[in-house]
């Protein structure tokens, strides 16, 4: 199990031991910080909304973590083909992640917009995981693309998200997938020292507004 011979991953530098180290430092402190804060919100959400709040809740800090875990046991394995297979998980499980943070802000909807928004957002993810799993290596740089569309389809529903949002958390929202858009450029700078810790450090930041913005709107 690899990817195709002319893959560019295969081409791309090998990290060094200070890189490697860097970007698993960054992983982890995301990880803690995951830890420490989803049984909070957990928490406050049985004590003060509905089983639906908390299980939409529970799908979103489901998605950081399979997101994260994955990222981290991915990026540390040395290249095999375990690693090959892991990184179908990695790539699959930021679908996952977008589809989770877009679950956690849906129960503050009314109307007929959660069904539709959930819809939307899921099956793009599950369209997505598809073509990672059946497609391992074809269209990565298409993959880029993708997330940043599912990422920013909400916007179908702007009326209905600004009015039922505090006005602090679609701000938090906008700047997070604002600052993921702008790690991309890191993602893509494959011979900047560091560029892997740069980049992961950007969805890191992203990932604290939005849940920032997820905890605001449960208050």
């Amino acid at each position: 199990m690899t990817l195709p011979p002319e893959h560019h991953r295969l081409k791309k530098r090998e990290l060094s031991l200070h890189e490697l180290l860097a970007d698993g430092i960054v992983h982890a402190l995301a990880l803690l910080a995951g830890v420490i804060a989803f049984p909070i919100l957990l928490f406050h959400a049985l004590q003060t909304a509905g089983i639906g709040t908390f299980a939409a809740l529970a799908v979103y800090a489901a998605g950081f973590f399979l997101m994260w875990g994955f990222s981290l046991a991915y990026n540390m394995t040395p290249p095999s083909a375990l690693k090959w297979l892991l990184r179908r998980f990695d790539h699959s499980m930021i679908y996952v992640m977008i589809a989770g943070t877009y679950t956690a802000v849906i129960p503050h909807l009314d109307g007929t917009w959660p069904w539709v928004l959930g819809a939307v957002v899921w099956t793009g993810a599950a369209l997505g995981i598809l073509v990672k799993v059946v497609l391992p290596g074809r269209y990565d740089r298409l993959a880029i693309l993708a997330y940043i569309l599912l990422g920013w389809v909400g916007v179908i529903a702007i009326g209905p998200v600004t009015a039922a949002l505090p006005s602090v958390s679609l701000w938090l929202l906008v700047a997070g997938g604002l600052t993921y858009v702008a790690g991309v450029g890191f993602y893509v700078w494959e011979h900047l020292r560091f560029q892997n810790a740069i980049w992961h450090g950007f969805v890191a930041v992203a990932a604290g507004m939005h849940f920032a913005a997820v905890a605001v709107a449960l208050t």
